[in-house]
């Protein structure tokens, strides 16, 4: 039989090809005007390629549907990262059979609490406002993302079409003296392909003395408005796949 060789432009495009089928659009619901993915019961954070090392700190909010599964008798609050969200959540005491909103965070190996479940997992997840606190805030924290003044979001690793409603913190360095002011597109909502610290000194975020911003993944928005705002100009024009605000940082 003949040995095909395929150019590499075609091996290339597969290879593209096979990459995009694994992102997907989930349902969104409106929660205090927050758009926030609903998903099935037995959902995990791999679903959402949210299983990550880079996603180490970070949390993942989502909408559990109803069910007719039951609790664990003992409350749990930290699990391994394979475990079903929604079930977390049930285990844990932040939502019931009724379903709701959760929030769980990804935490490295080893940070799997006494009276967890699933602790030889290579990571965790914890159910934020159930597990410790302090442990939980703290890894958050240990796990911020650290850019440059010039970096765009869709250069900071998270830029996923599938994560509308998630928030990601960033910390900002102080402005070089030289700064120069990047093409920056909406007021409140911006452009998908922000540069991060300039937009959020935009925003009023922060100043150009840097500091830790959190950004939030909204719908697109075709019609973002340009203004002038903290001695920066933005255009009008659309946000691209993904529309970003700034909100307030989740640990302080």
């Amino acid at each position: 039989m003949a040995h095909i060789t395929y150019p590499a432009t075609l091996t290339l495009l597969a290879l593209s090809l096979s990459l995009n089928s694994l992102a997907f659009t989930p349902a969104l619901t409106e929660v205090d005007g927050r758009s926030i993915p609903e998903i099935e019961w037995k959902t995990t954070l791999n679903k959402f390629q949210f299983d990550k090392d880079k996603f180490f700190g970070k949390r993942f909010t989502s909408m559990c549907p109803p069910t007719s599964q039951k609790a664990s008798r003992e409350k749990i609050t930290t699990f391994g990262s394979t475990h079903s969200i929604c079930q977390a959540g049930l285990d844990a005491g932040a939502i019931d059979a009724k379903g709701g909103l959760m929030t769980v965070q990804l935490n490295p190996n080893g940070d799997v609490t006494a009276g967890s479940a699933g602790a030889t997992h290579a990571s965790s997840i914890s159910v934020v406002g159930h597990a410790d606190a302090k442990a939980t805030d703290q890894i958050y924290q240990e796990h911020i993302q650290r850019i440059k003044w010039d970096t765009k979001f869709t250069k900071s690793g998270f830029a996923y079409k599938h994560f509308i409603g998630q928030r990601f913190s960033f910390e900002c360095p102080k402005a070089p003296s030289n700064m120069l002011v990047r093409r920056m597109v909406g007021t409140e909502a911006y452009a998908f392909n922000s540069v991060i610290c300039q937009t959020a000194v935009h925003a009023g975020a922060i100043t150009t003395d840097g500091g830790i911003v959190t950004v939030q993944m909204n719908p697109e928005n075709r019609k973002l408005t340009g203004s002038v705002r903290n001695g920066i100009e933005s255009k009008s024009g659309s946000s691209g796949q993904s529309a970003l605000s700034f909100v307030e940082n989740p640990v302080k």
